[in-house]
């Protein structure tokens, strides 16, 4: 209960184990919030990070992802409109999550495989990826000591500063790997368009695949695809 759930913790984690277990420069590949995390690494000891190769990042660690002026420049009054509603939703969630009567049959509900696999199956485009062995590999941490807080601490914790934030202090190669019908973190969406114009806004070397027809999951979807174009990148740095 006390471990602080935020992403310069997990932050602090990869960097430790780069220099203790690694013991030398490397590349980092995350998805979603594993890649955040490693903006977070190279941003934070650019000593490590010989390059970080980014699978559909993530704005935050949980849906409270800061908001930035010009997020919804060019879109519709309705996006626009929508966000100060969010906000309110996201503010109810927090408190509620905070009242551990309410909170703890919400989380006993959501952890069951039943409802594990439906949202896996949610978000992979591959659903005969979403085995028996994925499922109870969830189920399972989801069981430990300490998982309740941990959720509600992940849930309720700040989001952490955006990628966009970041990047100013990363000085690594970057690749950035994304599927198309990615509903997590959309191609379309004001990260997304972000990390699609990286590469020429950015004046170190950035590269960017789109993955057609891919989700959020890419690298479990189809994990030659991912493997392939990281292992030929790799070889170029």
């Amino acid at each position: 209960s006390d471990v602080p759930y935020e992403m310069e913790f997990w932050r602090d984690q990869v960097i430790d184990f780069v220099q203790n277990v690694v013991g030398e420069p490397a590349v980092l590949v995350g998805n979603s919030i594993g890649s955040l995390a490693a903006v977070h690494v190279a941003a934070e000891a650019s000593d490590i990070a010989a390059g970080i190769v980014l699978i559909n990042c993530a704005g935050g660690m949980n849906n409270k992802v800061k908001r930035l002026d010009g997020d919804f420049d060019g879109f519709g009054l309705q996006y626009k409109l929508v966000v100060p509603i969010f906000n309110v939703v996201l503010s109810i969630i927090d408190t509620v999550l905070k009242i551990e009567s309410v909170a703890k049959p919400l989380f006993n509900n959501v952890r069951g495989e039943e409802n594990v696999r439906g949202a896996l199956e949610n978000v992979y485009m591959n659903k005969s990826r979403v085995d028996d062995a994925l499922v109870k590999s969830i189920c399972g941490a989801a069981s430990r000591d300490g998982a309740f807080r941990a959720f509600v601490n992940i849930l309720t914790g700040p989001a952490g500063p955006r990628p966009e934030e970041l990047m100013p202090s990363v000085k690594c190669p970057i690749l950035i790997l994304w599927g198309s019908r990615d509903t997590i973190t959309p191609l379309d969406f004001p990260l997304g368009q972000y990390f699609v114009n990286l590469p020429k806004t950015r004046n170190l070397r950035t590269d960017f695949i789109e993955f057609d027809g891919q989700g959020h999951c890419v690298q479990d979807d189809k994990p030659t695809l991912v493997n392939d174009a990281v292992r030929d990148w790799v070889a170029t740095l």
